[in-house]
Parts: structure tokens; C-alpha cells; sequence
């Protein structure tokens, strides 16, 4: 009979990763691999019977987490009760160093499922009798860089002897260091780091646009070596200035940082070994803390003074290190997102040796092979180690906000300006050349052609992907003019000016014709000043306008939280001056003379429902978000509304009303008001399909835009496409959602209705088709059967869509229905659980665009119904034979698809159309629709009708 687990709290450094590993429960970001290569014979049987004695010996390497009662627990099980770590043994005669790596690492980052265990990984791939890959991984949970340095000496000895050490594991285990933990952290601790770190700005590094296939903690690194003459010079400079070089290197990050940036006040994020307690210093367990490095860089200070500063900053943080990080962000309540670390966003780790280089097994050669690991745990990590005698380094970074093409320019600057600050101590850090004379001269060349010089605060030039103050003249000979913009020579020698994310994501809003963030306005209040978002309004559809709160909770899902403006002000039109841009000390003004903090005086303010109706329609509205208390124009996508809720709530408001509802138009009136007036006066949903988007002049022989529906069935995606049609151009949709349409027995039969759903809505008038995705190949079918009934047909647009047409097409869109279908099974089966289990899987759920961690969220009868309605319309799709429509033909491709994607998407259509009209746009394709990919689309689509 084997013993209950013991159960425990996790400790405060478990629950900071155990949250994020929720957020991204399928990342590998909190993996961590040991991959090492060993040459001489590795013994299969012996490695599994030193696995099964590390695991006996310690607790760590048995436990799993489960969620009990509202609180998340640790649970160690016994050695007989845990999960068994097996070794996974792999054979690929032949294959080189690198691929056997490859092969090894896209093992080691498959998720770990916390529930059940384990914990560790052992896998082993061989490529002959003497040469092996070995991968330990191992979730962050039960690991820190102490615990495997630990493991690697017992691995050693149990290899060569099992019973080497004693199956009881060490006195002192990880339970009790646990248990120890439970108490409040030290309030004099606590305290100092309340002080240190209060009123701390967020580090603003240059975010770039990046493709959201990026998905969070994806990353990539960036290594460099650092040249001997700079490695010397390191040593004497920490000899000469008693300090560390950990502590050289935070003062040397902190300055890259500040000439990066701009800012002065800068933190950096380090990890500590957590384990002040020798009793546990050979305990196998996560005891790592992390600590916050705040300090100040002042151009005009030399290097050496800022080395002193550094020294008693990393010296006060050791002493206090003990302090639990999650405590610490408990007591300062910062903002939360996401996407990022709330007190830091740069990371510095200064190892004196490769962890790699402490794994041996007696009788063979063991050395660390090089492998490439996705994942970022923050924006920028800087790490630096003694490799075999050479100091190396690389930059890890954080693919959602940085391309590698800035980066490797971040590493090359970083090596430069090290050099030139261990060179000359005393020199002012500000004025310490980032480039070299070549890197000079070509961004100097770059600024005789764009007219335009980017130059840092003390008029000193740039190097490229660097932000800085626009300037025009000769900063050779000192003689140059601020233009008020801040721009940057992109890595690729593009010159780019910087716009506020908040503003872009802003003007990007379907209901806003323009916006200017103006920052430093004085608070309505008085008290004090705040940044505010000043926005012309552009009516919906059925005439309501944006509320200020819905454009604020639009900003809090797309941008840091600390770019977010306080207060959203409308106003008619944004101020500019002679160049066109916004004049900030006009919309200033014009904020100012505008105190009220909600928007415009006549902005409806909430009210409760009025009728019965509306009462109902509340309360589907708060069953679905979970929200109590919502008013008559609460918008139900701005308290967590998505796609398949809405599939959800238009579902549920026909089963309460008996009334079917379109999604599209769901969609145009979101509010309880406004669906409230659409199911009064009979517009809830049309025959076939058919969703009247928006109302045209409806004058015969004038344009109507027609939108086919992709995969998932609704017309969402369209939404900002939508928005930017100039108004009097009618707007419909095809959409199909699962249990509100025919069933069609035939591809033919789909596009047959299709086609006549259209023609008889869109009499005598010409029709623009559009189709993301699949809707492309759709859109291209009923253009076709509308050119046979005689309809007038102006122009058939394709956003990003793979044409079906060869026998390969419709295997594998038959194998992809019968894959939904299957899914459907499992999810009746097991729940919403199952989605998105593979890779394979959550790339095909992107490619549709659905959300995958909504559709988790739909209960599981609908899910399936959902999934095998996808799967019979790819199925249908499987058996279009496609010809050649009458109608000119334009097709967009997405530049940041992967490499050889586009042209395979173009090569598909070949013969498919008369006029063709190819062009391409920024973005992937699951961002053609979004900005600014379809801003161009827009331009592009409107200027091809107007030539057609």
C-alpha cells in the first residue's frame, strides 16, 4: 500500500511560473533542457537504472501540481506512487551532429502536463553504437541551474553504480525547504524593495511589427564571442576598480539600455540562487529567486563613477536577495499583462562556467552539443559565460517584440560599446562610440539620401534600428534641426518613423477616423498631468458612436499597459500643422478645453435594461461573460467577447427568442439596445445566409460588396475591412454557422445557392466579391456561377487563398475534414480539453482563424457540432472543380508568410482567371485583415473597381 502524496502550497517562486505556464501551457518556455553528446557506447540499461535512483532520491523529480479547492498545490508523491521517468531511445543511423540535435531539442520542447507527470524527460537519440544525443529536460518548477549542477555529480556515480548513493536522496529535502516558506516574508526585506523599486517606469524598448504566429514566449537568441583585447581589458578593469564582472557587465547593460532607449531610470531582472540556507545546498528543487537591478544612467557620468553605483546596488540586492519576487510584486501592485514581466523587461545572467560542462558519466566522452531553443522569457535577456577559457554571450529575445535582424545589430553595438567603456573608465558614457568608422559611414550615407539624420541626445548619430531624434543638415559639422519626429534607420537601411503604438492601435479601430495621443496633458482632476487619446469618432452602422470606455479596454488588449492614455477625449477633427501631422501643442489645447474625462457630453451613459426584452437579452449577455450588472450599451465585446462566444450567444438568443440571428449581424449591433431593436423589427437574420452588413444608396448599377464567409463560418474577420468602405457603398455577407443553414449535398449545390442567395438580394446591381482564405476559393466559385446567371460582376478579390484544383488539393482537404471530425469525436468524448493538443492542430485552428483557447471555452456538444461543420464544408470544397470567371481577378499575398508560401499561393491560380491584379501586402495570413495589411487592401480593392 503506498503512502498519500504530501501536499503543499506551491512556494512564491513556484506560483510566478506556474502562472505564466498557464498562460502558455503549451510553450516550452519553462523547459529546460540539458542536451549533451556522448561518444564511447551508452548503456541504455544503465542510464535507466541511474534515472529510476534520482528520482527514488529525490522529491522534486516526483512531483505534480493540482488545482484543489480554489488553491493550487504541490504534491510529491512516493517513489512508488510517482510517475516513472522513462528513457526514450531514438535511432537515426547516420545523421550529423546538428540533426540529431534537432531531433532531440523538438522532443525536449513538447509541454509537460503538470497534472500528471513527470516532470522530467530523458530522451536519447542515437546515431551509431558510439555516439549518442542525450537530452535531461526537466519543467522549471523542480530545477534551478544549482539543482542540475547536483544532479550531474549523482548521474555520474549512479551511472557507474546504482546503489552509488543512498536511495533515501539527501537529508534535507525539498519539502521541508516548502514547508519553511509558508510564513510572510521578512517585512524589513519587503520594505527595502517597496522603497527601491516604487514609482519604477517601464523600460520603453522599441517594439517592432512582428507576425502574431510569434505566439507568447516565443524567442530566439543571438551569440557572439567577446574578442580577446576586450576580455583583457575586462580583467584589469575589475581589478582596478574592485568589482565583479557581473557588476561590469549590469553597468555596461544599463548604459547599451539607456543609449537604446533614452531612458535613465533603468531596471534589469537577474536571477539569485535562492538557497541562503546551506542546509539545502545540495537539494534537487526550483529554490531560484529573482531581483530587480534599479539604476540611474547619466550621460554626462563616466564609466567608472557608474561602476560604483553598480557595486552597491548588486551588494544591497545579495544581502536582500532572500525576498520572494512574487512577494515583491504583490506589495507594489504594478500593472499586469500578459505578454510580459510586470517590474522588468531586460534580464541579466552571469554564469562562470556552461552548465553543460558539469555532465560526465564514467568511461565516455560527454561535452555540451549547441542546439537552438525557441523561447524567451523575457523581451531581452543578456547572458554572458566562460566557455573552455573564452568568454561568450548571447541575447535571448522575445519574438513578439523584436526581429533578429535588430538584435544581431543590439549584439554587434553591445561589443563595441564594452570595449569603448573598458578602454576609457572615465569618458562620459554618453559620449562612447556605438560604431565603428565603417558602421559610421554607411549611416551617415544613408541620412545624404532620406535628407534625414537620426541622432541621440547629444547630437551624436545612431546606428541602425536605433530610435533617436530626427534631425536635418550636416551633424559632421555640427550644424543640424530638430524636425519634432523620432525615427530610425531600420536594420535593413529602410528610414522609419516611429509612431505611438496606443495612437496606431487606435486609428486602426473600426469606429475611429483618426487619433493623436498627446502626453502631459493637465489631469481633469487638476492634480497633476496624464496622457490622453484624442479621437475623431466614426459612426457604426446603425448610428450609435465608440464610448471612451470601449476604445480603452481596445487599447488594454493590444498595447503595454503603460502606453495605455488615462482618459479618451472626442473631438470633430485632430489638429495639424503645414506638414500634415498632427499639431500636439494644438490637440493639446484643444484636450484641455475639454475636461470632462468620458468622452463627449452627449456619449450614452448606461443605462439598465429598459423591457423585458432587453432584461433577457442582459441576461444571456452576463451569462456567457460572467459579468454581473451590465447596462443597455454595454458592448459584449468589450468585457471579453470573441468570435465563437458570439457563435455562442446567437445560438442562445434563438433557442430564448425563437428567433434566428445572424452572427454578422450580431456583430454590427453588439449592445442590448441595439439587438434588442434588431429582433424588434425583424432584421435578425435573412434567408441563405445573407447578412446585410451596411445599407448602400441602393441605386441600380451601383457598387455592392459582397464577403464569403472562411472555414470558421462567420463574418468577424471582416469587421475592419468594413469600416474603412467609404460609406454608400452597400455591404453583405455569406456566413454559416453551424444548425442555421441547408445542408448542401454538393460543392455545386453551395455555390449554386450561394450565387443565388446574392442575385436575388443584389438585383441589378454590381457586385465586388472578397474572400479570406478559403472564402477566396468560394468567392472565386459563386463569381463564376453570377458571370452564368448574367449578373454584373466587378471584380473577384482573393485574400491569401490556396486555389483547389489538383487531385493532391482535395486528398488533403478530405484528410483535414476527416481530422475535424475525428476531433469531434474526442471532444464529445473528453471534453474541450483535447483542442489543440498538437502542433499540427493549433496551426490549422490559426490557419482558420479561430481562437483556440475560445473554442476550449465552448461548451462541448457545440464545439463538435462546430468542428464537424467545418469539416463538411472542407469535404464539400474537396470536389470544386474550379473555371475561369468572367470577372477580373485580384489576389493578395502576405510578404511575412513563410519563405516560397506566396509564390505557391500565386502558382496556384495560374490559368484560373483572365485579368489578374497581384499585390502584395505586410503581415501573415492570419494579419491581412488586421492593420496595416488591410488598409492597402482596401486602396488597392477600391482602386481596381474604379479601373474596372
Amino acid at each position: 500500500m503506498t503512502s498519500a502524496p504530501i501536499a503543499l502550497p506551491l512556494t512564491p517562486q513556484q506560483r510566478g511560473v506556474y502562472f505564466l505556464h498557464c498562460l502558455a501551457p503549451d510553450s516550452a518556455v519553462y523547459n529546460v533542457p540539458i542536451v549533451l553528446r556522448v561518444r564511447g557506447g551508452l548503456d541504455r540499461e544503465r542510464l535507466s537504472a541511474a534515472v529510476d535512483a534520482l528520482q527514488s532520491r529525490h522529491q522534486a523529480l516526483r512531483l505534480t501540481v493540482e488545482e484543489r479547492d480554489g488553491q493550487v498545490l504541490q504534491l510529491i508523491h512516493s517513489a512508488e506512487a510517482a510517475a516513472r521517468v522513462e528513457v526514450s531511445w531514438t535511432r537515426l543511423p547516420g545523421a550529423d551532429a546538428e540533426t540529431a540535435a534537432g531531433e532531440a531539442v523538438r522532443r525536449a520542447a513538447q509541454p509537460f502536463d503538470v497534472v500528471r507527470g513527470p516532470l522530467m524527460r530523458v530522451d536519447v537519440v542515437e546515431v551509431s553504437p558510439d555516439d549518442h544525443a542525450l537530452v535531461l529536460c526537466f519543467h522549471h518548477l523542480i530545477i534551478d541551474e544549482v539543482a542540475a549542477t547536483a544532479l550531474a555529480g549523482e548521474l555520474d556515480r549512479l551511472y557507474g553504480d546504482p546503489a552509488a548513493l543512498p536511495a533515501a536522496g539527501p537529508e534535507h529535502q525539498y519539502a521541508d525547504f516548502c514547508a519553511g516558506l509558508l510564513a510572510e516574508p521578512d517585512p524589513a526585506g519587503l520594505a527595502f524593495w517597496r522603497d527601491r523599486l516604487a514609482g519604477m517606469p517601464v523600460l520603453p524598448l522599441p517594439e517592432e511589427h512582428i507576425p502574431e504566429e510569434h505566439g507568447l514566449f516565443t524567442g530566439d537568441r543571438v551569440g557572439f564571442t567577446v574578442p580577446e583585447k576586450t576580455a583583457a581589458r575586462l580583467a584589469e578593469v575589475c581589478r582596478g576598480h574592485r568589482v565583479s564582472e557581473f557588476m561590469v557587465f549590469h553597468a555596461a547593460l544599463m548604459v547599451l539600455l539607456h543609449r537604446w532607449t533614452g531612458a535613465a531610470d533603468i531596471a534589469v531582472g537577474t536571477p539569485m540562487s535562492g538557497r541562503i540556507d546551506l542546509r539545502f545546498a545540495e537539494t534537487v528543487g526550483f529554490f531560484q529567486n529573482t531581483v530587480v537591478l534599479r539604476g540611474a544612467v547619466v550621460p554626462e557620468q563616466g564609466f567608472a563613477a557608474l561602476l560604483k553605483t553598480a557595486r552597491r546596488t548588486v551588494l544591497e540586492s545579495l544581502q536582500r536577495q532572500d525576498t520572494p519576487f512574487e512577494a515583491v510584486v504583490d506589495a507594489l501592485r504594478p500593472a499586469r499583462e500578459s505578454t510580459r514581466n510586470p517590474l522588468f523587461q531586460a534580464a541579466l545572467v552571469f554564469n562562470r562556467r556552461k552548465v553543460e560542462q558539469d555532465w560526465t558519466l564514467p568511461g565516455l566522452q560527454v561535452e555540451p552539443l549547441p542546439f537552438v531553443w525557441p523561447a524567451s522569457h523575457f523581451d531581452l535577456t543578456l547572458t554572458l559565460l566562460h566557455e573552455s577559457g573564452v568568454l561568450k554571450g548571447d541575447f535571448a529575445y522575445s519574438a513578439q517584440r523584436f526581429t533578429k535582424e535588430t538584435v544581431e545589430r543590439v549584439a554587434a553595438v553591445f561589443l563595441h560599446l564594452l570595449d569603448g567603456l573598458l578602454a576609457a573608465p572615465d569618458a562620459p558614457v554618453g559620449d562612447v562610440e556605438l560604431m565603428d568608422a565603417d558602421d559610421l559611414e554607411h549611416v551617415l550615407a544613408l541620412g545624404a539620401r532620406a535628407e534625414r539624420y537620426v541622432l541621440d541626445e547629444r547630437l551624436r548619430p545612431l546606428p541602425l534600428g536605433f530610435y533617436g531624434a530626427v534631425h536635418t543638415g550636416d551633424p559632421s559639422a555640427g550644424v543640424t534641426t530638430a524636425t519634432g519626429e523620432r525615427g530610425r534607420f531600420a536594420p535593413d537601411g529602410r528610414f522609419e518613423l516611429w509612431r505611438d503604438p496606443a495612437e496606431a492601435a487606435l486609428a486602426a479601430h473600426p469606429a475611429v477616423r483618426a487619433a493623436a495621443i498627446v502626453p502631459c496633458v493637465p489631469s481633469a482632476q487638476g492634480d497633476g498631468h496624464e496622457t490622453v487619446g484624442c479621437v475623431v469618432p466614426r459612426p457604426r452602422p446603425d448610428g450609435e458612436l465608440p464610448s471612451a470606455r470601449e476604445l480603452l479596454t481596445h487599447l488594454q488588449a493590444r498595447v503595454p499597459a503603460h502606453l495605455v492614455p488615462q482618459r479618451i477625449v472626442f473631438c470633430v477633427a485632430i489638429p495639424t500643422g503645414a506638414d500634415g501631422r498632427p499639431d500636439l501643442d494644438a490637440v493639446a489645447e484643444l484636450v484641455a478645453a475639454r475636461p470632462e474625462p468620458d468622452g463627449l457630453p452627449d456619449e450614452p451613459v448606461d443605462e439598465e435594461p429598459r423591457d423585458e426584452t432587453e432584461r433577457r437579452l442582459a441576461g444571456l449577455f452576463e451569462e456567457l461573460l460572467g459579468v454581473p450588472g451590465l447596462g443597455r450599451y454595454d458592448n459584449f465585446f468589450d468585457f471579453g467577447g470573441h468570435s465563437l462566444l458570439a457563435v455562442r450567444l446567437v445560438a442562445r438568443v434563438a433557442e430564448e427568442f425563437g428567433r434566428p440571428l445572424g452572427v454578422g449581424v450580431f456583430m454590427n449591433h453588439p449592445t442590448v439596445a441595439a439587438l434588442a431593436r434588431v429582433l424588434a423589427d425583424g432584421t435578425a437574420a435573412e434567408a441563405g445566409g445573407l447578412v446585410r452588413l451596411r445599407e448602400g444608396d441602393g441605386e441600380p448599377g451601383s457598387l455592392a460588396v459582397a464577403l464569403i464567409h472562411p472555414v470558421g463560418g462567420t463574418l468577424m474577420c471582416y469587421g475592419d475591412l468594413v469600416s474603412l468602405l467609404p460609406a454608400g457603398i452597400e455591404v453583405v455577407g455569406l456566413e454559416r454557422v453551424a444548425g442555421t443553414h441547408p445542408e448542401d449535398t454538393s460543392y455545386q449545390d453551395l455555390v449554386s445557392r450561394y450565387a443565388a442567395t446574392l442575385a436575388g438580394a443584389l438585383r441589378g446591381r454590381r457586385i465586388a466579391l472578397l474572400g479570406w482564405s478559403l472564402g477566396g476559393v468560394l468567392a472565386h466559385s459563386v463569381a463564376t456561377e453570377l458571370g452564368a446567371l448574367g449578373h454584373d460582376v466587378a471584380l473577384v478579390a482573393l485574400l491569401d487563398s490556396l486555389a483547389q484544383r489538383t487531385g493532391e488539393d482535395a486528398e488533403r482537404m478530405s484528410g483535414t475534414g476527416a481530422e475535424l471530425f475525428a476531433l469531434a469525436a474526442s471532444v464529445r468524448q473528453d471534453g474541450t480539453g483535447v483542442l489543440g493538443a498538437t502542433a499540427g492542430q493549433q496551426l490549422l485552428m490559426r490557419r482558420f482563424g479561430v481562437d483556440l483557447a475560445a473554442l476550449r471555452e465552448t461548451p462541448a456538444e457545440q464545439a463538435a457540432r462546430m468542428l464537424e461543420d467545418w469539416g463538411r464544408l472542407l469535404g464539400l470544397v474537396a470536389e470544386c472543380a474550379p473555371a475561369v470567371p468572367a470577372a477580373p481577378v485580384q489576389l493578395f499575398l502576405c510578404a511575412d508568410n513563410p519563405p516560397g508560401y506566396p509564390e505557391a499561393l500565386a502558382a496556384s491560380w495560374e490559368g484560373l482567371h483572365g485579368e489578374l491584379d497581384v499585390r502584395g501586402v505586410p503581415g501573415t495570413h492570419t494579419e491581412v485583415l488586421g492593420s496595416p495589411a488591410v488598409e492597402q487592401v482596401v486602396a488597392a480593392f477600391l482602386e481596381r473597381i474604379e479601373r474596372s
